[in-house]
Order: C-alpha cells, then sequence, then structure tokens
C-alpha cells in the first residue's frame, strides 16, 4: 500500500512561526503612537507659544501709538507699565509676566537702534518660556517700538 503525502497545506509551526513574526511587527509599529502623541503635545505648546509671542509684541508695539512708551523712557523708574515687574539690567529693561501657562520676559533695549529727526526706534525682544522650565526658551521674536525724541 502506498502512503500518498499531501502538502499543500501548512504546519502548526509555521502557523505559529507566522504569528511570531507578525507579532513582533505590530508591538515594533505600535511603539510608535505614543512618540506620536508626545511630539503633537510639543507642537501643540510651540505654536502656542509663538502666538504668544507675537500677540505680547503686538501689544507693546500699541503702547507707542497712546505714548505710554514714551513717558516710560523719560521716566523709566515711574511704575508707568503697571502689569508688568520691571527688572532694570544693563543694556536692557526687563520687564517678566506670566501669560496663561507660559513666563514671558520682554527686553527693551536702552539705547535706540535706529534714529529719526522724530523717533527712536527701540529694539524689543519677547522670550517665552514654560512655566515649570526657564532655561530654554519655547519662542523668542522681535521688533521695534517707536519712541518720540
Amino acid at each position: 500500500m502506498r502512503i500518498s503525502k499531501n502538502e499543500n497545506g501548512l504546519t502548526l509551526i509555521e502557523v505559529l512561526v507566522s504569528i511570531v513574526i507578525l507579532s513582533m511587527i505590530l508591538l515594533t509599529t505600535m511603539s510608535f503612537f505614543p512618540q506620536m502623541g508626545k511630539i503633537n503635545n510639543l507642537n501643540t505648546t510651540k505654536t502656542q507659544a509663538i502666538n504668544t509671542a507675537k500677540d505680547i509684541l503686538l501689544q507693546w508695539q500699541k503702547k507707542t501709538d497712546d505714548n505710554t512708551m514714551d513717558s516710560f523712557f523719560a521716566n523709566p523708574d515711574a511704575g508707568i507699565i503697571p502689569e508688568y515687574n520691571p527688572i532694570n539690567g544693563k543694556d536692557y529693561y526687563n520687564f517678566e509676566s506670566v501669560d496663561g501657562n507660559f513666563f514671558i520676559n520682554i527686553q527693551i533695549k536702552k539705547a535706540p537702534s535706529k534714529e529719526s529727526n522724530i523717533y527712536n526706534a527701540h529694539q524689543i525682544n519677547v522670550f517665552v518660556y514654560t512655566l515649570n522650565k526657564r532655561d530654554v526658551a519655547i519662542s523668542k521674536t522681535y521688533g521695534y517700538i517707536k519712541v518720540r525724541r
């Protein structure tokens, strides 16, 4: 009697090996999801910090329209800008505040960067930090404010 072998199907070992290989591929792929979520949160925070820096810069540039900066540069110690805590530095007037989840540092250069017959332009730097980590700025921007001579 002849015994015929039918080798068209899969053995149990082949099935187990394929399941192990697929499991390893899936586990490797699944490890990317937590990292993507973390990177997404960092990008969201950075975007908010960039928008906050731009908004703060615009707020300070608007202070030139109502002569607040003219009064401040005429008498820097008069407390003309009460919502900020002024800290005098050597080359810059430094202001600190908190805006939502961010710590804001504003530096206005004491010496004008550009001069004209009517206005002086002082460079203003805005640095945005997280409240719990103030060693590296999340966002930085700069611009100029005009002060009447």
